[in-house]
């Protein structure tokens, strides 16, 4: 699987560490892993140190469009299959790439609004069950990542599957042939003047 992490914000993080473990791991699992981050985020210099394709771009500038134009060309030039935003700051240029792949997102806590992405990653059962109670996302589209660090890795990987598997089927089958609604299975007859 070819993936595209991406980080919007310039500042250190603690999670910054288990992002670069992880795309390490899913690199040493075969997968083609790139890191879409500033140039000047803490994050970069140890991801080109750990031997990882970074595409340098400025997710949490305020210029959604020009990210999202950075994050559309990384996408193309390494033919990436999947994206996965890791914080606030990348997840609208990250959506403006919808339309070349799926996007997964990872959660640390509730969001302020519904998840437009097609597959979500969180580390509690109960932040699971938080967003599953105020209709934030669906929860066959959440997976929760908890217990080893290999254990936290493939079941990120299985939501990737998911994902994939969620945006073709997506594509494939427009929502008004899979609806249980007879009024949306078919065109209304036009009316004879």
């Amino acid at each position: 699987m070819r993936i595209l992490h991406t980080i919007g914000r310039i500042t250190a993080h603690a999670s910054d560490t288990d992002l670069l473990e992880g795309a390490r791991w899913q690199a040493g699992r075969g997968c083609h892993v790139v890191l879409s981050l500033s140039r000047r985020a803490p994050a970069a210099e140890a991801a080109r140190a750990a031997g990882l394709t970074v595409a340098p771009a400025e997710l949490g500038s305020g210029f959604a469009g020009r990210a999202a134009i950075a994050l559309r060309a990384a996408a193309r030039d390494h033919r990436i299959e999947l994206i996965h935003v890791h914080d606030e700051a990348a997840r609208v240029p990250a959506l403006m790439c919808a339309d070349l792949c799926p996007i997964v997102c990872t959660l640390e806590g509730m969001p302020e609004a519904e998840l437009p992405f097609d597959h979500v990653v969180v580390f509690s059962a109960a932040l699971r069950t938080r967003l599953i109670k105020a209709e934030l996302a669906e929860p066959e589209h959440i997976t929760v990542a908890t217990g080893s660090a290999e254990a936290r890795q493939e079941r990120i990987l299985e939501a990737y599957e998911r994902a994939t598997v969620r945006s073709l089927t997506g594509r494939l089958i427009p929502p008004r042939f899979v609806t249980g609604r007879p009024e949306l299975r078919r065109p209304a007859p036009i009316a004879a003047e």
